[in-house]
């Protein structure tokens, strides 16, 4: 009787490499194949992917199932031999992918196959074609919903990284630390600020320290970035110091007593 061919290709919105990762996934072929009843891979290659694989189909006609043993050219291509079968005497092709660019990718489905039960010759090439039509369009599907699950990660990921940045602000705002804007250094504050405690008794010194306690409670980067500015004010604070005491000096040696 021979083998009875049909093909059928279809563009599909998702990478190459989503479309070939589907196809090749068959524990999940009765979730989203329509003509799949069920599956069973019998051995797997040394990658992980099914290499032999038997297959429960409902081919319109009738149920049928049939072992394949698959190779993988990927992403680009899929054959199989055939093994055994009940209801099928034999079966042939192969899958063939083509990217398109901007995340498109063209699906060839090419499928040769033998009954093993006596059918009218135009009933069962309607049902072939039928059946490997429907395999495809299934496909896309699948194909295009994890291509969109994928997306969604990825865009979710930024947003909840920008909610994080913004609880971030949020909170320095509340005990009173400005954060600096990305990239550009930190600015000390005024020279004229006034940190002393009551009494007077704060030192040049101590300045780093209680610049680091307003940044308490904000994890360790603002305080270290507060301990920084702390630095930077008793830097300034000390030169200007020294330029006075360098003034008087001056003034000193020009008026002696």
């Amino acid at each position: 009787m021979g083998l009875n061919w049909a093909e059928h290709s279809i563009e599909i919105d998702a990478p190459i490499e989503t479309c070939f990762a589907a196809i090749i996934d068959y524990e999940t072929f009765p979730k989203w194949q329509g003509a799949v009843v069920d599956t069973e891979v019998l051995d797997w290659d040394s990658k992980g992917r099914g290499k032999r694989v038997r297959l429960f189909v409902d081919a319109k006609v009738r149920k049928v199932d049939y072992t394949l043993d698959y190779s993988y050219e990927a992403p680009v291509r899929i054959e199989w031999d055939f093994v055994e079968g009940n209801g099928i005497n034999g079966a042939d092709g192969h899958y063939l992918f083509e990217d398109l660019g901007g995340d498109r990718t063209r699906a060839t489905y090419k499928l040769g196959l033998e009954v093993g039960i006596p059918l009218p010759g135009p009933v069962a090439r309607r049902a072939h074609k039928t059946t490997l039509k429907g395999s495809v369009e299934d496909l896309k599907k699948e194909a295009e919903r994890r291509a969109a699950s994928s997306r969604q990660a990825t865009n979710g990921g930024r947003a909840k990284s920008r909610d994080e940045g913004s609880r971030e602000d949020k909170l320095a705002e509340k005990v009173g630390i400005k954060r600096p804007a990305p990239e550009a250094p930190a600015q000390p504050p005024d020279e004229t600020e006034d940190w002393a405690s009551p009494d007077g008794s704060t030192s040049i010194i101590e300045l780093p320290v209680k610049v680091a306690g307003r940044a308490a409670g904000l994890g360790l980067g603002v305080a270290r970035r507060a301990v920084g500015v702390g630095v930077g004010v008793a830097g300034a604070v000390t030169g200007r110091a020294a330029r006075l005491i360098g003034r008087s000096s001056d003034s000193t040696d020009q008026y002696p007593r």
